[in-house]
């Protein structure tokens, strides 16, 4: 997770088939819906946010092979309509789902909660137990954190992860003499190694252990991991004067005064994109140690350079050593409780979580990992054994979307903050004094915000 304000988008992978099943599932009312509506043609309504993306990665070869199947990708809201827009995520997907009537749905975490907790998605859990659908082989801690996300019960299954892992320049830390990092370190471990990289030289000889955007940047990446929040439970009043947002201050500005990380100077503007794929570079180049990315780092890696890398787990929580922030299931296949074509939608929510599909997705070396264990793409093989070693966390929080946090706060806060931390790095100001005045700031245009909504 880079930042917290970042929307959730659905995302890359969906890829159909429509298997008929001949006979009965059973007396169960659930099943005997299901098999009732079986067709050999038809169409699927399914919302995903990217039409063309959909239809050229993956409708045209399920028609190859399905061509009596026809889908229709459905999004949230028309465009050119003012009342969607500023509408809030939830009221923009009922309205979806009240006027679009999907068959399908492809969710991020938050929208799986919420639309499971009003009763809109289809129960899974009778037809998988009633076909005996494996559910063994997926990544520890997903199918756990999916029931309780619906209320102890299953509504949708993930056929990827997105997580994100630690690489590391093997041949650099053997020249500098210095254990490389290892799994589950804490914030400050991993601040304490990338400081010994650092050798005091200027421009661009300088070294660095880690490099990031911005300072606000590695303060979110903290707070991610321990979990915190910027607002009180409705989403009215920000809170920055907690133990736990005052630790994520201070490892962030000991991590820069310290030359562990290396960030964007306050006054020097830029595209962040350009800083990330600056930071890329200059890791498969041998200038830097260590990088933070996700699994489709690895092919770049072996596509760009003969690096001699290896990597680890990201930095935890030690309240919650077994999880990760940042591996997430960021694309939930369901059913609409109301869907017409539920024995349709059903083969295809099983057909893309199915073993088959698991295989595609780790040959595409795409930034996310199939959720079932047994095919790890070729890129990641070297660090097969922690691809899966932190669960999806099951509490966490996108802000944004449970408190209907607009846009337009993350974009007045964003400076603040980096003058803030600034402010701190540079002794023009105490940690209490910068949070307090942050946190007033903040709030004057929080208030502000909410009154033109």
């Amino acid at each position: 997770m880079r930042r917290i304000r970042k929307r959730y988008a659905a995302v890359i992978l969906l890829l159909g088939s429509v298997i008929f099943i001949s006979g009965c599932f059973g007396n169960n009312s659930e099943s005997d819906e299901l098999s009732a509506n079986s067709k050999s043609k038809g169409k699927l309504k399914v919302y995903y946010p990217y039409v063309e993306d959909f239809h050229n990665k993956y409708g045209k070869l399920f028609n190859s092979k399905y061509p009596n199947i026809e889908f229709e990708i459905i999004r949230s809201t028309e465009e050119g309509n003012s009342e969607s827009e500023h509408a809030s995520p939830s009221d923009k997907l009922k309205r979806m789902l009240e006027q679009q009537k999907p068959d399908l749905l492809v969710l991020n975490q938050d929208e799986y909660d919420h639309l499971a907790s009003l009763g809109k998605l289809h129960h899974l859990e009778p037809i998988i137990k009633q076909e005996q659908f494996d559910l063994n082989s997926y990544a520890p801690g997903l199918i756990d954190m999916l029931r309780m996300r619906g209320n102890s019960s299953l509504f949708g299954l993930a056929p990827v992860l997105n997580a994100r892992f630690l690489y590391y320049n093997v041949d650099m830390f053997k020249e500098k003499h210095i254990d490389p990092p290892i799994n589950s370190m804490q914030w400050k471990e991993l601040f304490e190694l990338a400081s010994l990289f650092h050798n005091d030289k200027a421009d661009k000889e300088v070294l660095y252990g880690l490099m990031d955007n911005q300072a606000s940047d590695v303060l979110w990446g903290i707070a991610a991991t321990m979990g915190l929040q910027l607002f009180d439970a409705e989403g009215k009043k920000v809170m920055l004067q907690s133990e736990g947002w005052k630790q994520a201050f201070q490892l962030t500005v000991d991590a820069i005064q310290g030359n562990a990380v290396s960030v964007r100077p306050p006054e020097q503007s830029g595209d962040p994109g350009s800083r990330y794929m600056m930071a890329m570079n200059q890791f498969v180049n041998g200038n830097i140690p260590m990088i933070i990315n996700d699994a489709s780092f690895a092919a770049y890696i072996g596509e760009s350079s003969k690096l001699n890398w290896g990597m680890v787990t990201v930095p935890i929580d030690p309240t919650r050593a077994d999880e990760s922030m940042t591996t997430n299931a960021t694309q939930i296949i369901a059913i609409a409780a109301d869907s017409t074509n539920k024995q349709e939608a059903w083969e295809f929510v099983k057909f893309v979580n199915g073993p088959e599909m698991a295989k595609i997705i780790s040959r595409t070396g795409r930034s996310d990992l199939p959720a079932r264990t047994g095919h790890i793409p070729r890129s990641l093989e070297r660090g097969a054994e922690i691809l899966y070693m932190l669960k999806p966390a099951k509490h966490r929080v996108n802000e944004q979307w449970k408190k209907n946090i607009p846009d337009g706060f993350y974009e007045a806060y964003e400076p603040m903050l980096n003058e803030a931390l600034h402010a701190v790095i540079d002794e023009k100001k105490s940690l209490v004094q910068a949070i307090v005045e942050l946190e007033q700031q903040a709030q004057i245009e929080l208030d502000l915000i909410r009154k033109k909504e």
